[in-house]
């Protein structure tokens, strides 16, 4: 007669202190997963502002009507041409701005600049050109001596800058006035009245939302 043994596995019981140790080791792992796709997320939004698309906001009055105070803007960064993270100059140019353009730019290469409410981004219209010779008299804004309509415009017979150059654009450069022009410190104004397009961060494509008139939101600037 054959005897069978059959083995008998027990499972040990974890202790308590086991127990605590191996919720730690998984509450770890997902503090570490969900660090990781917090990186992963913040690092995307700062590649997507940096180099395709960033939000601003309207501090003042310089460019109303088309721009109000309190409108949130969105501004393609890809346009001119190819911006770098933590660069302020464009490392590839493929395009140029048009007489008409609304561009966000800086005036660091300027030191002698007043920026506008202390802060470092700018908004205007491009007016003149490379090799434009632009000049304004009476308020009335000259394109190698012929005036231009400006529809946009409001105070141009008010305040300061009524009597400007005439100046020449150097190439690779742009004028650019603020659409009120009785409330902007722009090119009339400037030590160098120009901006450089590598400059330029982008063009204003819309206003996203405006604290004080919520219709305005979605709408095209132009």
């Amino acid at each position: 007669m054959t005897s069978q043994y059959r083995a008998t596995y027990v499972q040990q019981i974890p202790t308590p202190s086991r127990r605590a140790a191996s919720c730690r080791s998984a509450r770890m792992s997902s503090s570490v997963v969900l660090l990781r796709w917090a990186v992963a997320f913040v690092a995307l939004v700062w590649i997507l502002k940096s180099c395709v698309v960033e939000a601003f906001f309207v501090p003042s009055e310089s460019m109303s009507p088309t721009l109000h105070v309190h409108d949130y803007i969105l501004v393609p960064k890809f346009v001119y041409g190819l911006r770098l993270p933590f660069s302020r100059e464009a490392l590839l140019v493929w395009g140029a701005p048009r007489r008409g353009d609304i561009v966000v730019f800086n005036r660091a290469d300027d030191p002698d600049t007043q920026v506008e409410e202390s802060h470092e981004n700018l908004v205007k219209r491009v007016i003149g050109l490379e090799n434009d010779l632009v000049e304004v008299s009476s308020g009335r804004v000259y394109i190698n001596g012929r005036a231009i309509e400006e529809s946009y415009a409001i105070g141009a017979h008010q305040g300061e800058g009524q009597q400007f150059g005439p100046v020449k654009v150097p190439p690779g450069e742009v004028f650019v006035l603020g659409d009120n022009r009785s409330q902007s410190r722009d090119s009339r104004f400037w030590s160098y009245p120009f901006v450089k397009h590598e400059r330029i961060q982008g063009k204003v494509l819309v206003v996203y939302w405006s604290n004080f008139d919520a219709q305005r939101a979605g709408m095209v600037v132009r």
